[in-house]
């Protein structure tokens, strides 16, 4: 046997997981499990508790440890025990003798989970569980499926929705991030990068014909991440703070719009930021702003709507917006002064945003940055200039 060779089929690589979020897990499987033992004691036994018990602890593991996983979601951890007992319970009743019961019962269950795509590996013990439990076990019958299976399973949910989702680098089950945001890499993005689709995907899980523990989407994510990896290890680290604009005309809350108009005609820009006293970013102003005040159609030009929008109101009482603060748009998107300038593309191009303030780790106003930054720096990178 070659030297290594021993140690690369016994002992995986390191991970890539933190400490913290190890113990993390740890933690919420004790209370997990906590509230099973509980609830199950109500209606077990002492002695019969471990075969119940057994098989959550199992989805413990799934639930706590590697909540993203396919095995882990909802479906296939409810679906899987309850399937599973029901058929533990059923052979139970027509098979008295136990080895054969118990071969069977775990082999259909496996094969049921299967086609009903809740594969779970704790349902395997669920099943296992009727047929070799004790005599309390026995007694319930189909009882077993609601108390305690059921319960133990609406238990432990409960506790997984809340736990992964109440920190903010975890979320559970894995389509909520799909559902809660815009992916930051989205599939068009990823199939410009590596030609790599969807259907690609689907092809390549059904040449290998096995069970792959990680979702479409998932999969999806790692090629995306990769390839942006990939792009910005070719182009160097160029951050937003070195291609901005650094001299930015702002303007407070109260300034007048007509002072606004005249600064971007001054300055030949299209955008201005609203800070606070503190050169926080509140809102910003753009001449897509201006123009929605003076869309509405009455028979005038829209250079004359728009002159009688800016002519400050003459008496103390007006019926239109008069400052910064009533006409910007809020809240802001803004980045970072030390982000990588491949964090502007979804912005830019996915979102549609022109107009991006930049912001120090205080938060407060050091530049702006459109798509005409954004050119300039991949221009010179491809051309190779210094700056």
């Amino acid at each position: 046997m070659k030297p290594g060779l021993f140690r690369a089929l016994f002992f995986p690589p390191a991970d890539n997981v933190s400490l913290g979020e190890k113990a993390l897990s740890g933690l919420a499987a004790f209370g997990g499990i906590g509230m099973i033992m509980l609830v199950s004691s109500l209606f077990l036994q002492p002695r019969d508790l471990p075969w119940v018990v057994a098989s959550m602890g199992a989805s413990a593991v799934l639930l706590f440890a590697v909540p993203l996983g396919p095995l882990s979601q909802p479906w296939p951890f409810a679906g899987g025990h309850l399937i599973s007992g029901l058929i533990g319970v059923t052979v139970a009743k027509l098979i008295p003798e136990p080895v054969t019961a118990a071969a069977v019962a775990v082999s259909l269950a496996i094969f049921v989970m299967y086609v009903s795509r809740c594969l779970h590996p704790p349902g395997g013990a669920t099943a296992l569980t009727v047929v070799v439990g004790g005599d309390s076990i026995h007694a319930l019958g189909y009882q077993y499926l609601a108390t305690p299976v059921l319960l133990n399973v609406l238990v432990m949910l409960g506790w997984a929705l809340l736990i992964n989702n109440l920190f903010p680098n975890r979320y559970y089950p894995n389509t909520l991030k799909k559902i809660r945001e815009t992916p930051e890499i989205g599939e068009d993005r990823v199939a410009a990068e590596l030609s790599i689709r969807r259907d690609d995907l689907e092809y390549a899980l059904r040449e290998m014909n096995e069970y792959v523990d990680v979702s479409r989407e998932d999969l999806s994510r790692i090629f995306a991440l990769s390839a942006t990896h990939a792009r910005r290890r070719r182009m160097g680290e160029i951050l937003c703070g070195e291609i901005m604009t650094r001299k930015v005309v702002s303007a407070e809350y109260g300034d007048k719009v007509e002072d606004l108009w005249k600064l971007m005609g001054e300055h030949q820009i299209r955008s201005i930021p609203v800070l606070d006293h503190r050169r926080q970013v509140i809102g910003i102003v753009t001449i897509a702003d201006f123009l929605n005040q003076v869309k509405g159609e009455d028979g005038r030009p829209l250079a004359q709507r728009l002159r009688a929008f800016l002519k400050p109101a003459a008496g103390l009482k007006t019926d239109k917006p008069e400052y910064a603060g009533h006409v910007m748009t809020t809240p802001v998107v803004t980045v970072r002064d030390d982000q990588h300038i491949l964090d502007l593309f979804p912005i830019f191009y996915e979102k549609g945003i022109h107009h991006l303030p930049v912001v120090n780790e205080k938060g407060e106003l050091v530049g702006m940055l459109t798509p005409k930054n954004l050119l300039a720096a991949l221009h010179a990178d491809m051309r190779g200039d210094p700056e």
